[in-house]
């Protein structure tokens, strides 16, 4: 990946790492993109952000970011939907799409693309960071993640759909020897279900074909309802989208759910689904977490750490400490402050942002 060579050091006023540790008026020293160490002196060449708070980069978990479809939509002939691990979302996506550049000037460093759509209901995801690369090799995470759409938001209760996905899957499995070589050796699953019983289902699927290690349950708007077996199984969740205002789907997507998740120790995360939420509203989220009754930490720790496990890159991102990425947000003052914004973005050491605010 790109990275900046240099070594120096960014002075915070504050930073907030994403786990449990705050630092005050303390020194962020990266080298070669990498974060050497969180320090109180440092001799060499610092950018000066004393007056401000410093935090990871957002991780956006789940979305179609620099893809030019819906995701969304009734399957029409269920029995022309395709799935194929071969299908691979890094093959049509538009690198320099404008909600790239959005993601990157609103804080998102790292970005998971689904291939999910209205016909393909299993195919392969990637992981990029947004930095805006003139070559999309250059950005791109070496991650293996087969994803399941088994369940979009306008598919509650859609049983004879998710029965034809199931019945497809365990055909693939048993007639391909490929594939079954390919799940056994892939980073993640992701299982996209909304409904309680499609996540039972797909907990279930991860116990018939033994992936539950690398399962990833994304939706999941009813999650609470089967919360014990979710943690049971120390299934990571990727809740999204995590604001909603249509009346029709109020009584699903409530922001306390992600709170009660978080406190019953599931690894929740949150995603905007974009484009079914602009990208540009992900820097919403630690705020709400906030609003909703989490503390400053661990409203951090569900957009940074928590989404870096749930995509299976926690040993490259999600919180600011020696041998991670240098992803770095700097807001204006106070973090999630939403009056003052964010004031800079780092990917690897590099500054790519202007300043920005949330857009009105």
């Amino acid at each position: 990946m790109i990275t900046n060579p240099f070594e120096y050091a960014i002075l915070a006023g504050k930073i907030l790492t994403g786990s449990h540790e705050i630092y005050k008026d303390a020194f962020i020293v990266i080298k070669e993109g990498k974060i050497q160490r969180i320090s109180d002196t440092w001799k060499g060449p610092y950018v000066d952000f004393s007056n401000a708070t410093v935090t990871p980069g957002f991780i956006e978990p789940y979305s179609k970011l620099g893809i030019k479809w819906s995701i969304y939509g009734i399957q029409e002939d269920q029995r022309g939907i395709i799935m194929d691990p071969d299908y691979y979302v890094i093959d049509g996506l538009n690198y320099s799409d404008p909600s790239i550049r959005d993601a990157r000037e609103f804080g998102v460093t790292t970005a998971y693309i689904s291939p999910g759509g209205k016909y393909v209901r299993l195919g392969k995801g990637a992981v990029i960071k947004t930095m805006g690369a003139s070559l999309l090799h250059q950005s791109l995470y070496r991650k293996n993640i087969l994803e399941i759409l088994l369940e979009t938001p306008e598919e509650y209760y859609e049983s004879e759909l998710r029965m034809n996905i199931l019945r497809e899957f365990r055909k693939l499995y048993s007639n391909n020897k490929r594939f079954r070589s390919i799940l056994g050796n892939v980073d993640r699953v992701f299982i996209v279900a909304m409904s309680y019983e499609s996540i039972e289902t797909a907990l279930n699927l991860a116990q018939e074909f033994k992936f539950l290690n690398k399962l990833t349950i994304v939706g999941a708007p009813e999650a609470v309802k089967v919360a014990s077996y979710i943690k049971e199984f120390n299934v990571p969740v990727i809740y999204g989208p995590f604001w909603i205002t249509d009346p029709l789907y109020l009584d699903r997507w409530n922001f306390n759910n992600v709170v009660r998740l978080y406190k019953v120790g599931i690894t929740v995360s949150l995603s905007t689904f974009h484009p079914l939420m602009d990208i540009k509203l992900l820097q919403l989220a630690p705020a709400l977490a906030i609003r909703y009754d989490l503390n400053e930490k661990e409203a951090t720790s569900i957009f940074s750490q928590n989404a870096a496990i749930a995509l299976g890159i926690q040993k490259d991102v999600g919180i600011i400490y020696p041998g991670k990425d240098a992803d770095i947000v700097v807001w204006e003052e106070d973090a999630y402050d939403m009056k003052e914004g964010i004031k800079e973005v780092y990917i690897r050491g590099i500054r790519v942002s202007r300043t920005v605010s949330i857009p009105q």
